[in-house]
């Protein structure tokens, strides 16, 4: 059995986007293929248990009979945490992971290993990423994502590289830049790979940023602020590519609104005039904050329109800090999003020489 572990130097990279499409690859060239993140500080409690949401929906993706409780051996909750802080808490945490590594190993030709949230993560309770790698003694591909604005000429992907091989040492195979905006794909291409080689760090591959991949559910909005549906609720499945803030006049909002494709405009309840200038452009989804009923016009006008209308108790500002903490995070739930980042893969990923290197 060969291994992987997928891990990062930042959050919200893209480890569990390449885990599982790296599982459906080597799946579809006929490997037998099993998945374990050992380390989760993301509990999620379904039937009185406690798992990992990404782990099981990588589970459900790749059609892995392993129970989700067991994808996850260590779950942090705050309670665990506790207990350790206390001395009240003696578990063997690197033992059960060992453990668990073995069984899921069994009977497989690989098995996908996906790290924490960052590599600073688990140390509190001994179960940071590089304990975890040099207790199983696995090999690591680390996923570097492109930070934009944030660093100066992308020097955030050379930083991060180097972290990850000051961190990993000889466990690092190499490294997959993910996100690279199209304006800065040259750059990264014919400058940072070339220097990052020269320290000794492998790029397996340089994935663009695909607006459409980090974009959200219909759904997902409404599960995650608890929205009341006043109109479309057929259109679950219907993406948000971006969002925008109506708290402006009419003037000043209309030039973003024309700009920005299925976007959802978050704004009053009360703020009419905002929400029938959004149903005039690209809108997939209007959010009204403060549990204020829109009118019965913009109600039937978004009916006409196809947008969902949906209603929220919280402010403006509360309602956009939500958003944005879900639009950090990829899914890849609907299956258009799935097969765009698979042909994503396809093109720009060095399969090939990465499973050569795990000895696949």
């Amino acid at each position: 059995m060969k291994s992987v572990y997928v891990t990062s130097v930042s959050t919200y990279s893209g480890k569990t986007a390449l885990s599982l499409g790296l599982g459906l690859r080597m799946q579809a060239a006929g490997l037998k293929v099993n998945y374990l993140k050992p380390v989760s500080t993301q509990p999620h409690e379904v039937g009185g248990r406690v798992i990992d949401e990404d782990a099981d929906f990588v589970r459900r993706t790749l059609g892995l009979e392993t129970p989700p409780w067991e994808l996850s051996p260590v779950v942090i909750t705050s309670e665990l945490l506790g207990g350790v802080m206390a001395g009240t808490t003696e578990r063997d945490f690197l033992g059960e992971i060992e453990e668990a590594y073995q069984q899921a190993g069994e009977d497989h030709d690989v098995l996908i290993m996906e790290g924490g949230a960052s590599m600073r993560e688990g140390y509190a309770v001994g179960v940071n990423t590089i304990n975890v790698i040099e207790r199983l003694n696995v090999p690591a591909l680390s996923v570097v994502s492109f930070h934009g604005e944030e660093c100066m000429s992308g020097m955030c992907v050379l930083d991060d590289a180097l972290a990850a091989q000051r961190r990993l040492g000889d466990h690092l195979i190499g490294v997959v830049i993910n996100a690279v905006p199209r304006e800065d794909l040259n750059y990264v291409r014919e400058r940072a790979v070339p220097f990052l080689e020269k320290q000794g760090i492998k790029v397996y591959g340089v994935l663009p940023y695909d607006p459409y991949l980090r974009a959200l559910s219909v759904g997902e909005v409404i599960d995650q602020l608890k929205a009341k549906v006043l109109t479309g609720a057929h259109l679950r499945e219907r993406l948000i590519e971006h969002m925008s803030v109506g708290a402006m006049s009419v003037e000043a909002a209309m030039p973003r609104f024309r700009r920005l494709l299925n976007k959802a405009v978050i704004t009053g309840g009360d703020r009419t005039d905002i929400q029938a200038a959004a149903l005039e452009t690209s809108t997939t989804c209007l959010l009204l904050t403060g549990n204020l009923q829109p009118t019965a016009t913009i109600v039937k006008r978004a009916e006409e329109m196809n947008v969902a209308v949906l209603l929220v108790p919280e402010s403006t500002l509360e309602t956009v800090e939500q958003l944005e903490s879900l639009f950090g995070r990829t899914s890849l739930g609907q299956p258009e999003k799935l097969g765009r980042f698979q042909a994503m893969l396809a093109e720009h990923l060095h399969y090939t020489e990465l499973t050569r290197d795990l000895g696949l």
